[in-house]
């Protein structure tokens, strides 16, 4: 999405002041202009929605300032802190969850109403006859992924998006514990994990998360993660229930 003349007008001043060692004094209306810019921006160079948060003048500008290639997977701290302000939840650091699991089974992790629950994943890998690894979905994605949602974005959503959220969390973990054996090679856990994906959220309620809860959920993938971004735009299934 190329910026429109209108957008580079807007965006001269507080550029050009910033430059000069001012800081930014920007109107509200001209604020939020350079935050949906900076947004449409981010979208263009990753490829991926943002949803929309707290942002001001001076972290709008300063992410227009930036090139596609400074939101790569190297990216600086400095961009991935702009990133995150501006509502793009997979660049923010994710705080240790803190909470030791100590459960006699995996099962015994998803009742667990704390970040420890995410363990689920931890513990099914270590029982694998061979550990997948960094890279494989129990530790890279389930994980991962769990605890980003826990930890980063939950906070910022509805009631109706947290409600959403703890859900389908338990849902993903019920759906593998009952129909994905623990001898599975990490080839299966990754595909039948995946498979369960959409039907879990559809039951979990995302039909009834609104739109701007959605935009957050789908801001906490990765770049790299486009096909499960790809796989959360249930919205069309929703239409048809």
């Amino acid at each position: 999405m190329l910026l429109s003349s209108r957008s580079l007008t807007l965006l001269a001043l507080p550029l050009i002041a910033a430059v000069a060692g001012c800081a930014v004094d920007a109107s509200p209306a001209t604020s939020d202009a350079l935050c949906a810019d900076a947004r449409a921006h981010v979208t263009t160079c990753l490829g991926v929605e943002i949803a929309e948060s707290a942002c001001n003048a001076d972290d709008a500008a300063a992410i227009l300032a930036e090139p596609c290639s400074a939101f790569g997977d190297d990216k600086s701290d400095r961009a991935a802190n702009l990133l995150c302000r501006l509502g793009v939840y997979s660049a923010c650091s994710v705080p240790g969850c803190g909470v030791a699991g100590l459960e006699s089974s995996c099962a015994a992790y998803i009742d667990h109403e704390d970040c420890a629950q995410c363990d689920y994943y931890l513990c099914r890998d270590a029982q694998a006859p061979m550990s997948c690894g960094d890279a494989g979905y129990y530790q890279g994605f389930g994980y991962a992924y769990c605890l980003r949602y826990m930890q980063v974005t939950t906070p910022h959503m509805t009631p109706v998006g947290r409600a959403f959220m703890h859900d389908v969390r338990r849902c993903l973990m019920r759906v593998m514990e009952s129909d994905i054996a623990p001898t599975a090679t990490c080839t299966d856990v990754r595909a039948a994990a995946f498979a369960s994906h959409e039907q879990c959220y559809v039951d979990a309620g995302f039909c009834n998360v609104g739109l701007a809860d959605r935009a957050r959920i789908l801001a906490t993938v990765s770049p790299q993660d486009l096909d499960y971004q790809l796989m959360l735009r249930t919205s069309a299934r929703c239409l048809t229930r």
